[in-house]
């Protein structure tokens, strides 16, 4: 039974909750490394003042000397280091691997059994460690080894919970095989091993091949621990490729070294004039100060340094998770080092995987950080339903209005969009062409059509992919003429890279383009319906948009925005539209007509019967609960909540993809806004 739980998704990052006996914690959570004889800052002090939630500690330490085992065993590893919150072990691997230890010297059944014994919360299993630069036979072995003790260890964990490491060197063929064995065995934690020396050479991007090829075999249902890494550089970046428990030893081991860890990289305290730094040790003291200090003070200084900064990050990324903006967070770190670049550069060419699990709906604003931010899974996924779902693919002329996207389109092009909204889609389309791709009229307060900010010079590759978005939407469309309304963004430059046979007229001024037209008839008074069935069609498949075809079907537009606001049918309110992301979230009588329409099976949570009473009372709809949900939904959509027998009981978005609702037995699936009975 899975511990674990998600409350909010970014990229592959996950904003969860792990139970443990001694309480839950928050991921994802960095674990300070505790060495039972040799920690000058106290585990409760761990907690108490720099606020971290959990440690780890070595049980081949611990059982390697008599004073330690004699009183972990007596009193439990809690009693040890006199700590009353989480607590896991590792089983000497490291050890094994920085000493140069004989196989021989652990027991790998034996270091389990001890971990029971002292009453940890999540021991660890004695893999093999495969270096960086040993070739690939010896790594295949140290992959087979490793399953072999897993194999051993799982069925002896009892009560404990048991971490099962994924192995594989640098061949991420070799990480995929063991992520894919170790992830059919009950491990309630799956580390990630073999990467400190990675991170001691600055191989980043090595880091990213390994632990996204490992990512794509493991359960969803329980943490990833990427082993080892204690840097905060990496905490962002980490974080996004899905890890959720961090560990290191580094707040110490740099210390001792009279070096400070920041954000943005390592720096040595005798090269500092200043102190670039407001933690509580910075803020009340100067660099000449701390220099000056006794080695230990000095030490004891940096250690409580480097603390304070780990968490800060910590934290920073836990709400980079929630407010949707990790990767702006990753990307910014990553300019700290040329060897992080290429990493992020590296995931961005993985981006599937980072798509597939990016929660839809998102509403915050996307900063442009770089050539990278073109592809974002929010802006990639928006070009894709864009080439998939909109609705219309016939006309006679399109419209290509190059924007930078900074202001309002009705505002940069309002003459154009009045003249748009009295002529039928057979007759025109209307395209904005900004850095992030086209973004159709129909859609253009769908996020983040307008929440992308970048700047005016914007670099070759960025406009490169844009080119290339262009190119593929023309390509689904049937068309007479384009007209290009010739004006100073970015992207007005692309229409000389135009490679279909495409009669293009270019204008230098809304009349001019207008005048492209022909005669305006009266204005149409559905224009509103047109907008609604992209909208439709974008946010729930094809057959969604068949709702706009219902007879009494009305449009709400705000008075303030002259936005939509509201769809009714007979006075009654089927969708209201969320101003932060242009989607449309269904009530009950909204939830019934689509599934008059026969929306896709994509947008059903299906529920247990024992649930459905509950659901159908507005209360959430939990995983556990969950008896059918498809492969392809994503967290983030609104979605149908139906009893066994297909009854609507509420609808709701969900926190959680489709595959994870099946998997958890724990935590919300959707979150119920409208239900049969509330």
């Amino acid at each position: 039974m899975t511990n674990f739980e998600i409350r909010a998704k970014d990229g592959l990052a996950r904003l969860g909750r792990f139970t443990t006996k001694h309480g839950t914690v928050k991921t994802p959570l960095l674990m300070p490394v505790i060495h039972p004889g040799k920690s000058i800052i106290s585990p409760k002090d761990i907690v108490d003042v720099f606020g971290f939630q959990m440690v780890i500690t070595n049980s081949y330490i611990i059982n390697s000397h008599d004073k330690f085992r004699e009183k972990a065993i007596a009193e439990g590893v809690h009693g040890l280091l006199d700590f009353e919150h989480p607590i896991m072990t590792d089983s000497g691997t490291f050890q094994m691997y920085f000493h140069d230890l004989p196989e021989e010297e652990i027991d790998p059944i034996a270091i389990i059994e001890f971990q029971k014994q002292i009453k940890t919360d999540i021991g660890t299993i004695l893999d093999a460690f495969s270096k960086p630069d040993v070739g690939r036979e010896q790594v295949e072995k140290d992959v087979k080894l490793s399953l072999e003790r897993a194999k051993m260890s799982v069925g002896l964990k009892d009560e404990m919970m048991i971490a099962g490491t994924v192995q594989g060197g640098i061949f991420e063929d070799l990480r995929e095989q063991s992520a894919q064995a170790m992830g059919k065995l009950d491990f309630d934690v799956y580390p990630i091993g073999g990467v400190v020396p990675m991170m001691e050479m600055y191989r980043y991007a090595d880091i990213v091949r390994v632990t996204l090829a490992a990512k794509k075999h493991l359960p969803p249902d329980r943490p990833v621990h990427l082993f080892g890494c204690g840097h905060p550089m990496l905490f962002a970046q980490a974080a996004l490729l899905g890890c959720d428990f961090f560990d290191s030893a580094s707040y110490a081991k740099f210390a001792e070294k009279g070096r400070m860890l920041l954000t943005t990289g390592t720096v040595h305290l005798k090269d500092l004039t200043e102190l670039p730094c407001e933690c509580p040790v910075c803020s009340s003291t100067t660099a000449s100060e701390m220099q000056g200090l006794p080695k230990e003070a000095k030490a004891l200084a940096l250690m409580r340094h480097n603390l304070y900064v780990s968490a800060a990050e910590m934290r920073r990324v836990r709400q980079a998770i929630a407010d949707g903006k990790l990767f702006e967070l990753a990307a910014l770190r990553a300019r700290s080092h040329p060897a992080l670049l290429e990493a992020l550069q590296v995931m961005t060419n993985k981006m599937d995987q980072l798509i597939e699990s990016d929660p839809f709906g998102k509403s915050s604003s996307i900063f442009y950080t770089g050539a990278e931010t073109a592809v974002r899974p929010e802006i990639y996924r928006f070009h894709d339903r864009v080439l998939s779902r909109y609705p219309f693919k016939t006309t006679d002329t399109i419209i290509i209005v190059p924007d930078i996207g900074e202001r309002p389109f009705s505002d940069t092009a309002s003459t154009i969009i009045a003249e748009v909204r009295k002529k039928r889609p057979e007759e025109v389309l209307l395209m904005f062409l900004t850095p992030m791709g086209v973004i159709p009229w129909e859609l253009e307060h769908v996020h983040p059509a307008q929440q992308c900010i970048f700047p005016k010079n914007v670099d070759p590759q960025t406009l490169k992919i844009a080119n290339t978005r262009l190119q593929e939407i023309l390509d689904t469309i049937t068309f007479n003429k384009i007209v290009w309304f010739d004006r100073e963004s970015p992207t007005t430059k692309l229409s000389n890279s135009l490679t279909g046979n495409y009669k293009v007229t270019k204008t230098t001024s809304a009349s001019e383009t207008i005048n492209q037209l022909g005669i305006i008839e009266e204005e149409s008074t559905d224009w509103y319906l047109r907008k609604l069935r992209a909208v439709l069609m974008y946010q729930w498949g094809k057959n969604a948009g068949d709702v706009a075809d219902i007879e009494g079907i009305k449009v709400v537009l705000s008075r303030s925005t002259g936005k939509i606001r509201h769809v009714t049918l007979q006075e009654e309110i089927l969708f209201t539209v969320v101003p932060t992301t242009g989607l449309l979230t269904p009530t009950i009588k909204g939830g019934e007509t689509l599934l008059q329409v026969n929306i896709d099976d994509t947008y059903l949570v299906m529920m247990e019967k024992d649930a459905a009473e509950f659901v159908a009372k507005g209360k959430s709809a939990l995983a556990k609960f969950v008896k059918s949900a498809s492969s392809n939904l994503k967290a983030g959509e609104e979605v149908l909540v139906l009893d066994e027998v297909e009854n609507l009981l509420g609808t709701g978005k969900s926190l959680i993809s489709g595959q994870e609702m099946i998997t958890f037995n724990r935590g919300v699936a959707v979150q119920v806004r409208h239900s049969q009975k509330s």
